[in-house]
């Protein structure tokens, strides 16, 4: 029993041991990501651990100087912080005796950037807009008609000669029509170029698209003209025919023989689809909901907040808002123009 107790105080002795060591810092020469990893006399320059003597100054606190790799503004010195992961003199407008980081500062976690700041993709950025939500969403107007669009169409200087070659070989039609009629289309309010139209398959010179279907040069006419064997015609475009689900993207079902979407059906699904246990099924589509507008901070939620569980536009009040925030400036036509509506 004796020999036991004593075994037992001697490993207790060790973990306690173990327990007050600290953690082995780095060695001159050896990597870094803060003044903190490297041991006493070095810092982090370059995320390499130097002698203060061999590049640059030493801090007296034992924080990062000048030039030191750093994680967020509390790896470096008074006056210093932490931009682009390396620590420098704090610019103005930037609370120099502030631990935390400020908007644009580098950083690890949220709780290293100042209040009302969050940390996204390693940058402490602001969380809130700031500004009253609005039901109206900017668009970005180029046309109300297909003449709208053309109004600034140059035809080929030749376009007599091409279309004489059309009127006697059909072949040379696609020609005349590329550079001698508009083939621009107002579309939802957008200019969109479409393919130079024909009136007869014989026009359709390409073996990608030889059909001609509601005057356009398409692939297919009917499901026959397809290769493969139950291969389907949908929309003047050759679709290889499915025989089950697995055949089709996530979020498509097969149904008569081509993939459908269907969108999402439960939660569970969407979970399993992005593996994020937040994401849930909302109106057929996968989604991942909001607690605090600092969820709506990345690059392609700009001006959104967090409104009902999901991210969505703060809204606008004016048609200048809305230039600003399409970057509509300098533009070579008078007739696009930002809608707030």
């Amino acid at each position: 029993m004796a020999n036991r107790f004593a075994r037992v105080v001697f490993w207790g002795t060790l973990l306690l041991a173990g327990c007050d060591d600290e953690p082995t810092r780095g060695a001159a020469g050896e990597s870094c990501t803060r003044r903190d990893d490297c041991s006493d006399g070095l810092h982090c320059l370059g995320q390499i651990c130097v002698a203060a003597d061999a590049g640059g100054p030493s801090s007296p606190d034992g924080l990062g100087v000048s030039g030191d790799a750093c994680m967020a503004r509390r790896d470096c010195g008074a006056g210093l912080a932490c931009i682009a992961r390396e620590c420098a003199p704090a610019s103005s407008g930037m609370e120099a005796s502030s631990r935390y980081s400020g908007r644009g500062e580098s950083c690890a976690a949220s709780n290293e950037c100042a209040a009302e700041l969050a940390c996204v993709s390693g940058t402490c950025v602001a969380v809130s807009v700031g500004l009253p939500r609005t039901t109206k969403s900017c668009d970005r107007i180029e046309c109300a008609a297909d003449a709208d669009c053309c109004a600034d169409f140059t035809p080929n200087p030749n376009c007599e000669a091409y279309r004489e070659n059309c009127e006697t070989d059909p072949v040379f039609c696609n020609t005349y029509r590329s550079l001698c009629e508009c083939s621009r289309r107002c579309l939802e309010e957008l200019c969109a170029v479409a393919a130079p139209g024909c009136t007869a398959s014989a026009e359709c010179t390409s073996l990608q698209t030889p059909f001609c279907v509601s005057g356009s040069c398409v692939q297919c006419q009917v499901d026959a003209n397809c290769p493969g064997q139950d291969a389907k015609c949908s929309e003047g475009v050759c679709m290889s025919a499915c025989m089950s689900d697995e055949q089709c993207p996530l979020l498509h079902a097969c149904q008569d023989g081509a993939c459908v979407e269907v969108g999402c059906r439960s939660d569970r699904e969407c979970v399993f689809i992005s593996s994020d246990p937040d994401a849930r099924c909302r109106e057929g589509e996968c989604r991942t909901p909001c607690d605090t507008d600092s969820d709506c901070a990345a690059d392609d939620e700009k001006f959104h907040v967090c409104s009902e569980g999901e991210c969505v536009f703060v809204g606008c009040e004016t048609d200048s808002e809305c230039r600003a925030l399409l970057h509509l400036e300098n533009q070579a036509s008078s007739r696009v123009k930002a809608v707030c509506r």
